[in-house]
C-alpha cells in the first residue's frame, strides 16, 4: 500500500510539474509573438510612413505627437490599420513558429531579443533620432543673433490699406513644371499656375520657374503656415512638453495676423479639413483673431452633412464656391480684410479626385495637382473681375515640399525642388521697378516681410523676425550664410527661441 501511495504522489508531482512546464512554454511562446509583433510593427510602420509621407521628419512626427489628432484623415488612419496590423500578425506568427522549433532544438535561444534590437536600431537610423537628439542638446545663438523683432512701430501702413487674400496650396511645387519651364518633368502638371506666376510677381531661385527652398521646421502644413506668417520655423524641444499646454501656440510671437489686427483689418481663415488638427485653429485664433470656417463650419451651418465627408473633410470644388460667397459678403464691409485659404486636395498620399478633374495622366497625383492648378487660376480669375480686386493683393503659396514625388523618369539628383509663389496686384505704393526676382536664396520665412511690403507697409530694415522683404535691396538669410549653415544652425537648440516664443518668457 505504501508503496502504491508513493507512486501516486509521484505521479501527481510529475503531472504538476508537467503542467508548469506547459504552462511556462506557452507563456514562452507568448513572449516570443508579442517580442516579434512589437518588432515588426516597428519596422513596418516606419516603413508605412515614409512610403506615404515621403520625406517625414523627426520634428514633425514629435509635434504630432505632442498635440491632439483630432481631425485627422480617418481614411489613413483605416489604411495604416489595414495594410500594417495583419502584416504585422501574420509575419509575427511565422516567425514565431521558426524560432520555436529552432529553440526547442537547442538554438536560438535569444532569437526574440535580437530581433528586437535590430528593429529598433533600424529605426532609430532610418529615422535619424540620433542626430535630432544631438542637434537638440546643441546649443546655437544664431536664431537670437539674426532675429529681427517684430513690433508695431517698425510696420507703418499706408492710410488706404490695400486687402490680402493669402492662398496656401497644400504641398504645391515649383518643380511640377516642365523641365524646359524649370521644373523636373516632362509634363508642365501646372500650366496655370505657371501663367499667374509669370504674369505677376514671382521669386526664384533660377532664371525660369523656381521658389523658396525648404528649412527645417517648415515642411508640414502647420509648419509652413508659422513660418511664413511669423518668420520663424516650429522648433520642437524635447526636454519639456512644450506644446503640452495645448491652449497656448507659441504665444511669444507676434505674427501677420496680429500686425493686421492691429491696423485695423478683420482676418478670415478657410480651410476643407478639421481646424483643430495640428493645433491650426489655436494658432490662427490666438494670433490674430481669425474667424475659422472649416469642415465643422459648414457641418453646423448646413452647408454639409457629416456623412457628405469625403478626404479630410470637403474638397477644393467646395472650398473655391464657399470662398467667393464669403468674399462677396466681407467685401460689402468697411473694414480692409485679411482672408487666408488653404487647399487639401494635392495632399498624400495620391491626392483627392474631384468630379472636376480630368484623366490626363497615368498618375492620379498628377492628375490631382494638374486639376488644382486650374481651379486656383479659376478662382484667381473670378477675384479679378469683382469689384473688390481693384485694392487687393493675392498671393499664392505652396505650404511646403510635397511628401510624394511624382514617379517620372530619372531626376536630375542635383535639382533644387522648390515652392511655389505667386504675388499679384500688389500695392500701387510698392515700388518694383529694380525689385530682385530671380537667382534669389530665400525661404518661406521670407515671405513673412515680402507679404506686408507687398500690401504697401513700410518695413523698418526690411526684415521681420528671420526673414527679408524680398522686394527689398537686402540679402535673406540663406543668400547672407548658405543654406546649409542656417539649416544647420536652425536645428540646434535655441534657448532664446524656447523662453521668447514657446514659454513667452
Amino acid at each position: 500500500m505504501g508503496i502504491q501511495v508513493e507512486e501516486k504522489v509521484e505521479e501527481k508531482k510529475q503531472l504538476i510539474i508537467k503542467k508548469e512546464d506547459e504552462k511556462t512554454e506557452k507563456n514562452k511562446k507568448i513572449q516570443l509573438f508579442i517580442v516579434a509583433f512589437i518588432s515588426l510593427l516597428l519596422l513596418i510602420s516606419i516603413e508605412w510612413l515614409y512610403r506615404n509621407t515621403g520625406n517625414l521628419t523627426i520634428d514633425q512626427f514629435i509635434f504630432h505627437l505632442k498635440v491632439p489628432l483630432q481631425g485627422t484623415n480617418s481614411d489613413m488612419i483605416w489604411q495604416y490599420i489595414i495594410q500594417v496590423i495583419p502584416i504585422s500578425i501574420i509575419m509575427s506568427l511565422a516567425i514565431m513558429i521558426v524560432i520555436d522549433r529552432y529553440r526547442s532544438e537547442g538554438k536560438a535561444k535569444n532569437a526574440g531579443k535580437i530581433i528586437l534590437m535590430i528593429s529598433i536600431v533600424y529605426v532609430l537610423m532610418r529615422t535619424n533620432v540620433v542626430g535630432f537628439v544631438l542637434k537638440q542638446i546643441t546649443a546655437s545663438n544664431f536664431i537670437e543673433e539674426n532675429y529681427a523683432s517684430v513690433e508695431e512701430e517698425k510696420v507703418i501702413f499706408p492710410e488706404e490699406k490695400n486687402n490680402l487674400i493669402y492662398i496656401y496650396l497644400e504641398s504645391m511645387e515649383s518643380s511640377y513644371t516642365s523641365k524646359e519651364n524649370g521644373g523636373m518633368y516632362k509634363d508642365d502638371y501646372i500650366q496655370e499656375l505657371r501663367g499667374l506666376a509669370e504674369e505677376n510677381i514671382h521669386f526664384s531661385n533660377t532664371e525660369k520657374l523656381g521658389g523658396a527652398v525648404q528649412l527645417s521646421g517648415t515642411g508640414w502644413t502647420i509648419a509652413g503656415l508659422v513660418s511664413q506668417t511669423s518668420g520663424l520655423p516650429l522648433k520642437i524641444s524635447i526636454e519639456q512638453n512644450s506644446y503640452g499646454k495645448y491652449d497656448e501656440f507659441l504665444p511669444g510671437i507676434l505674427s501677420l495676423g496680429e500686425i493686421l489686427q492691429q491696423n485695423g483689418y478683420q482676418n478670415y481663415f478657410l480651410l476643407g479639413s478639421d481646424a483643430e488638427f495640428g493645433g491650426r485653429s489655436n494658432y490662427f485664433e490666438q494670433h490674430g483673431n481669425y474667424k475659422i470656417w472649416d469642415l465643422k463650419s459648414a457641418i453646423q451651418e448646413g452647408k454639409m452633412t457629416q456623412e457628405e465627408k469625403v478626404w479630410w473633410g470637403y474638397d477644393d470644388k467646395d472650398l473655391f464656391k464657399y470662398a467667393k460667397e464669403q468674399l462677396l459678403e466681407i467685401s460689402q464691409k468697411d473694414q480692409p480684410f485679411n482672408y487666408t485659404m488653404l487647399t487639401v486636395d494635392t495632399h498624400f498620399s495620391d491626392g483627392y479626385i474631384c468630379p472636376k478633374c480630368e484623366n490626363k495622366y497615368s498618375e492620379q497625383y498628377a492628375n490631382v495637382i494638374s486639376c488644382s492648378s486650374k481651379q486656383v487660376s479659376e478662382f484667381v480669375r473670378w477675384i479679378q473681375e469683382q469689384e473688390f480686386y481693384k485694392n487687393t493683393t493675392i498671393i499664392i503659396s505652396g505650404d511646403h515640399l510635397t511628401m510624394q514625388v511624382l514617379s517620372d523618369e530619372k531626376i536630375e539628383k542635383e535639382y533644387q525642388r522648390t515652392i511655389y509663389n505667386a504675388i499679384i496686384n500688389p500695392s500701387s505704393l510698392l515700388d518694383i521697378s529694380n525689385t530682385h526676382t530671380t537667382n534669389r536664396q530665400f525661404s518661406t520665412i521670407d515671405m513673412f516681410p515680402t507679404t506686408l511690403a507687398a500690401l504697401g507697409a513700410t518695413i523698418e530694415q526690411d526684415k521681420l523676425g528671420l526673414g527679408t522683404n524680398l522686394f527689398s535691396e537686402k540679402q535673406t538669410l540663406i543668400e547672407q550664410y548658405g543654406f546649409n549653415t542656417v539649416n544647420s544652425e536652425i536645428e540646434k537648440k535655441s534657448k532664446f527661441y524656447e523662453q521668447k516664443f514657446i514659454y513667452n518668457k
